[in-house]
């Protein structure tokens, strides 16, 4: 099922292991990339938006399923969408493919919480967080919470 936004790259060099193959923590740091990148694609840059609603928004949660391995030179292609939003959380859903094959490499979800920024006590999240982000809802459910 299509994500919103997809965000290309290349495996470098210091992302992979001694084989060539990506190491799995990598796939979190390109996750983490595109959901930057959606921000921006929704007008908005995440960092100066959480400090002026002076917010942090913690991983709380990560699944992550890999189904082939990507390896030094590939082109990617990852995507994000959100998955669910409640006034407690927001969950990301993603997915890795191959570019030119669609090759699907891993699919993952992670979902984050809204807390104060300096006594990370939890809160509801800002409207302006849940507004930015309703455009890029989508059906698909976070990896391991459907049938397969």
């Amino acid at each position: 099922m299509a994500l919103f936004h997809h965000i290309d790259l290349r495996v470098m060099w210091p992302d992979t292991d001694p084989a060539g193959i990506v190491w799995f923590g990598v796939f979190f740091r390109y996750f983490e990339n595109a959901e930057e990148e959606l921000y921006r694609r929704l007008g908005s840059d995440r960092t100066a938006l959480l400090k002026a609603l002076h917010i942090l928004m913690p991983r709380t949660s990560v699944q992550s399923r890999f189904r082939s391995p990507a390896r030094l030179g590939d082109e990617l292609s990852v995507g994000v969408g959100v998955a669910e939003m409640t006034g407690a959380r927001i969950g990301f859903a993603f997915d890795v493919r191959e570019r030119g094959t669609d090759r699907l490499i891993c699919e993952a979800s992670y979902r984050v919480a809204c807390v104060h920024a300096t006594t990370f006590a939890p809160q509801p999240f800002p409207p302006e967080i849940v507004d930015l982000l309703a455009p890029a809802r989508t059906d698909v459910q976070p990896s391991g919470t459907g049938s397969q």
